[in-house]
């Protein structure tokens, strides 16, 4: 064989292998670009959502820190006055209720919702008194039974004091009208009326109840309800135009 006809059969058996690595050595075509509105490849694992539940209460919006605090309530009204010294249709603080405060005053009695009456009071026992809730105290003594010395006492305590003086068996009609304008003012409830005894207090009740319009007879038994004894009865029943005992 020809030298020429070797060369041409080893160009012939090199084609195929130069096809080959011409393939294999050629870059690899590029690679096509992503769709940008492709949805995204879902985790076929992931847990399904769950739907909300109907039912739940709806979530409530974080508050606002620099929100201004809201208002606090507006403060109880205090209680409506009492239209006299029987009326309970209201709240409004009462005497303490019974016939008896030992040790603090003596014969004591509630008269009405709002009077109490009695003798002589402890001079130790104002702040109780304030406590049981009296705001007025109204003294029926004379100065040389202690009247004087026991006003400060009882403002020291809180309470109001007031002093009617009545050295004689029964008020003056004057004195009745101060002590019944005095019982009536709702303001100054609960009261505590008192004197040495409760005698000159159950006096002075007889004559006020009688001034309200209760009749004579009446106002006379309320007076010794509240302590009104014999040696004043005459004088108050002189007053009402009763007959003597």
């Amino acid at each position: 064989m020809s030298m020429k006809s070797r060369k041409s059969l080893l160009s012939a058996a090199l084609v195929p292998v130069t096809a080959i690595m011409v393939s294999a050595a050629a870059p690899a075509a590029h690679a096509q670009p992503k769709n940008p509105c492709a949805p995204a490849l879902v985790n076929p694992c992931a847990p399904a959502a769950r739907p909300s539940n109907p039912c739940a209460p709806a979530m409530k919006p974080m508050a606002n820190p620099c929100a201004p605090a809201a208002a606090k309530p507006a403060a109880a009204t205090e209680a409506a006055l009492p239209k006299d010294p029987y009326d309970t249709t209201t709240k409004f603080t009462q005497a303490p209720y019974g016939d008896k405060m030992p040790g603090i005053v003596k014969n004591y009695l509630r008269a009405t919702p709002y009077i109490g009456t009695g003798g002589v009071i402890d001079q130790a026992s104002m702040g109780v008194l304030a406590a049981l809730g009296f705001k007025t105290v109204l003294n029926l003594n004379t100065a040389e039974e202690g009247a004087t010395a026991e006003g400060p006492l009882v403002e020291q305590a809180g309470m109001t004091y007031i002093n009617v003086a009545v050295p004689t068996s029964a008020p003056t009609p004057e004195q009745v009208t101060e002590i019944s304008a005095i019982l009536n003012d709702a303001t100054k409830y609960p009261i505590l009326m008192h004197c040495e005894s409760s005698n000159r207090v159950g006096a002075t009740w007889a004559l006020y109840r009688a001034a309200s319009g209760v009749p004579a007879q009446i106002a006379v038994q309320e007076g010794r309800t509240v302590g009104m004894k014999t040696s004043r009865e005459k004088a108050v029943r002189e007053q009402l135009g009763l007959p003597p005992l």
